[in-house]
C-alpha cells in the first residue's frame, strides 16, 4: 500500500469516528469541534505571521497595485475564515468557500513568486 493512500484512510476513519460520536453526544463533539477551529485558526495565523516576518524584505519592493493585491486576498481569505464561524455549510457554501481561498492563495503565491529575483 502506498503512503498516501494510509494517510487518507487514516483521515476517513477520523471523519467517520467523529461523525458516529456527534450522533451519541452532540454538545461535547461541537464544543471540541470548536475548540479545534480555533486552534487551526491560531495555528494558521501564526504560521502567516512567520511567513510575512521572513519575507517582509521581498515584499517591501513590491509595487503599490501589487501590495494592494497581496494584502488585499489576504484580507479576504482573512474575513472568509471568520465569516464561515458564521454560516450554515451546504455544498455550494463549501465550494465557494474553496474557491475563494484557493483563488486568493493562487494570487499571493504568483505575486511572491514574480518577486523571486528582485533583490
Amino acid at each position: 500500500m502506498s503512503t498516501r493512500f494510509i494517510h487518507w484512510s487514516i483521515v476517513v476513519l477520523l471523519a467517520v469516528g467523529i461523525t458516529v460520536l456527534q450522533q451519541f453526544t452532540g454538545p461535547v463533539v461541537g464544543i471540541m469541534m470548536l475548540a479545534l477551529r480555533i486552534l487551526i485558526i491560531a495555528g494558521l495565523v501564526y504560521f502567516a505571521y512567520t511567513l510575512w516576518r521572513n519575507n517582509r524584505a521581498r515584499l517591501q519592493w513590491l509595487t503599490g497595485r501589487r501590495k494592494l493585491l497581496f494584502y488585499g486576498a489576504a484580507a479576504l481569505i482573512v474575513l472568509v475564515v471568520i465569516g464561515s464561524f458564521f454560516i450554515t455549510w451546504t455544498l455550494m457554501s463549501t465550494l465557494w468557500f474553496f474557491v475563494v481561498i484557493g483563488g486568493c492563495g493562487y494570487v499571493m503565491w504568483r505575486i511572491w513568486r514574480d518577486t523571486a529575483g528582485w533583490y
